[in-house]
């Protein structure tokens, strides 16, 4: 008789007992090893190492051996049934998750059941997401920022640790989500938490601590090289898995943290994905934040299937199963004031213009002449192309005085889109352009800056506190240190410290923005300050900032969307008037940037059925563009240039 067990390091193995054809057991011998199987004799073990793909094999080996041998003739222990079942559980959880999904989004009214312990009163419009990610079990809330994501997760967490589904909670996420994270475990429970920072050499033994601790944190750059202690960790306590901010984990490639989360994900018991912006470039976003939900039935299928299927239908035969395993609550839902956009065209000064003129001119040569082979070096290539334009647009300074490095402290940030942090080499133009942009800075003040620091000014006089979203460093001390000098402004980028020990750390100067009674100016980088921040009210209920300059974009449209909302969110004053000045060269790259990141925007409303662009005016109508989500950043750069020099 044929035997399917597990051995002592849970290992699948198969006892395969020869039936005397020679052509049968040949063949038998063959698929087993093509699976993955490693023969000894008679024995045939099957290596445990990623768990979904183990639980496959599980499935597979029962269902053939049953199949061509019958059941009286197969042997399976105890333990391999139970894992068998508990793997169909899964699956019915799953189906039964897709079509309750949906009958959730379709009621009129929700009574989520909710433990008397969640001491916190829930909003009306947080009710149904509560009760879809208490039915669904392991849910997206793709709510917009402010709207309550982390109380609506306390919520059904409040249930499953009633019924006993989960004890501990494991949340991945941004340094800057700790604190909300903690702060409202005590508003909804009425009790201090018993939290956990996972961080440094504390990671490789806090699987150990589920004695000490209720409620786990960690940034994913922990979580890449600590898998192993997470599922340790998983394995010994019934775990939700939280990710917050998951459109970092977006990778189409599965690098590094799309990779770990895929790989800790079958160990939860219940799974959460949390975003506002949950697909910033396209519809490739939402492969891996789906199947980090559920694991072992991938509900959008293979990827290379999935991404080259939306690639020309968008969701399409998806957007079903899409619904059913998502929530979002809207703006329109919050009833907050529609904010306003007030897009400034800035002629650049003379020298300015010449510098850019006789780059972009010579960068449509590069691009155009180009002859690299090589897929990598040709997109990095492509991108310190555009790098350089966005550069020139800004502040020709950063092509000569400084690195003008992008604030890539952010792992996701560089992963995406390439951004070196090496200086971009000075172009091959004409020597009087090079003197000038070497001098630079000796010349004039860019325009943009100038119209920036006046608009910062007129309303610092108003008596307003503003903000400004800068991506260069550079550009940032020239305002603290010149144009901007006599207004004292506050300033957060990458190297601002994070931790709440060192002086002028993070949290310190956004308590000083927030809290001061006097008018401020805050200059940051949407890469250090664009999630889990929120600037619209301080300590004492106050309103606290109504006006954004965008002195420079780029195409990271997670990063906008999400800035965005650092202003514009749940609890601000009815009668402020949420403005964003984007400002923007005239005929550069800018008005590219700014197309692109609109296109980006709605695609991905329209993806969650979200009709928030409707009613507002935003021009100009994006450019559609049939290429992946970099080569249409890219062909609409090369575009711009064409027009340019016709």
């Amino acid at each position: 008789m044929h035997k399917i067990c597990f051995d002592e390091n849970k290992n699948l193995t198969v006892t395969y007992e020869p039936t005397g054809d020679t052509a049968e057991d040949f063949f038998m011998e063959d698929y087993l090893k093509e699976a993955g199987f490693k023969k000894n004799q008679n024995l045939y073990t099957y290596a445990f190492s990623n768990l979904v793909q183990f639980n496959n094999r599980v499935q597979w080996i029962i269902k053939k051996f049953v199949d061509k041998f019958g059941e009286n003739k197969v042997d399976i222990c105890d333990s391999v049934k139970k894992h068998y079942i508990s793997i169909q559980n899964t699956t019915d959880f799953f189906e039964n998750a897709l079509k309750i999904g949906n009958e959730i989004k379709q009621q009129s009214n929700h009574d989520p059941k909710v433990s008397s312990k969640f001491s916190r009163k829930l909003m009306p419009y947080q009710l149904e997401s509560v009760d879809h990610m208490i039915q669904v079990g392991n849910a997206a809330n793709f709510s917009v920022p402010g709207s309550g994501k982390t109380t609506i997760t306390y919520a059904a967490i409040s249930n499953w640790i009633e019924n006993k589904i989960v004890n501990k909670i494991f949340v991945i996420g941004p340094t800057a989500s700790f604190l909300p994270w903690e702060e409202e475990f005590e508003a909804c429970f009425n009790k201090h938490p018993r939290a956990c920072r996972v961080s440094g050499q504390f990671a490789k033994e806090f699987h150990n601590l589920g004695d000490s601790y209720d409620l786990f944190l960690m940034h994913l750059n922990t979580a890449m090289y600590h898998q192993q202690e997470i599922q340790n960790f998983m394995q010994k306590w019934d775990t939700v898995l939280i990710i917050d901010e998951s459109h970092n984990i977006k990778s189409h490639e599965l690098r590094r943290w799309a990779s770990t989360a895929l790989i800790i994900a079958p160990y939860a018991k219940r799974r959460v994905i949390l975003s506002g912006t949950p697909m910033p470039n396209n519809e490739k976003d939402l492969w891996t934040q789906i199947t980090f939900l559920w694991p072992n039935n991938n509900p959008l299928g293979n990827q290379l299937v999935y991404n080259n299927y939306v690639k020309n239908h968008r969701l399409g035969k998806h957007k079903a199963i899409l619904d059913s395993l998502f929530c979002r609550i809207k703006k329109s839902d919050l009833e907050l004031p529609d904010p306003h956009w007030d897009p400034i065209k800035v002629n650049l000064n003379t020298h300015q213009r010449e510098i850019y003129d006789a780059i972009a001119a010579k960068t449509l040569q590069e691009l155009e002449e180009m002859n690299i082979h090589d897929q990598a070096k040709l997109q990095t290539f492509r991108m310190a192309k555009m790098i350089r334009l966005l550069q020139t647009a800004s502040n020709p300074t950063l092509l000569y005085e400084m690195a003008g490095e992008f604030d890539v402290n952010s792992v996701t940030f560089s992963e995406e889109f390439g951004f070196p942090k090496a200086k971009i080499k000075l172009p091959e133009v004409e020597q009087s352009i090079i003197n000038k942009i070497v001098n630079y800075s000796k010349l004039e003040l860019p325009s943009k800056m100038v119209k920036t620091a006046k608009l910062a000014e007129k309303y610092y006089e108003q008596g307003e506190k503003v903000l400004i979203w800068c991506s260069f460093i550079r550009n940032m001390d020239i305002f603290k240190d010149q144009l901007l000098k006599d207004f004292d402004p506050l300033l957060i980028n990458g190297h601002t410290p994070t931790d709440v020990s060192e002086p002028g750390n993070r949290d310190e100067i956004i308590n000083k923005f927030k809290n001061s009674k006097e008018p401020k100016i805050l200059i940051a980088t949407a890469a250090s300050l664009g999630e889990s921040v929120s600037l619209h009210k301080n300590l004492r209920g106050e309103h606290v900032c109504s006006h954004a300059i965008y002195l420079d974009r780029n195409f990271n449209g997670a990063q906008y969307m999400q800035s965005m909302d650092r202003i514009h969110r749940i609890g601000m004053d009815p009668s402020a008037n949420v403005v964003y000045h984007l400002i923007m060269g005239t005929d550069t790259i800018d008005e590219v940037v700014k197309c692109r990141l609109n296109d980006k925007w709605r695609d991905m409303l329209n993806a969650l059925n979200d009709d928030m662009l409707n009613n507002l005016n935003i021009d100009p109508e994006p450019e559609q563009v049939d290429q992946n989500e970099f080569n249409k950043d890219y062909q609409a750069v090369l575009e711009h240039l064409r027009k340019l020099y016709k």
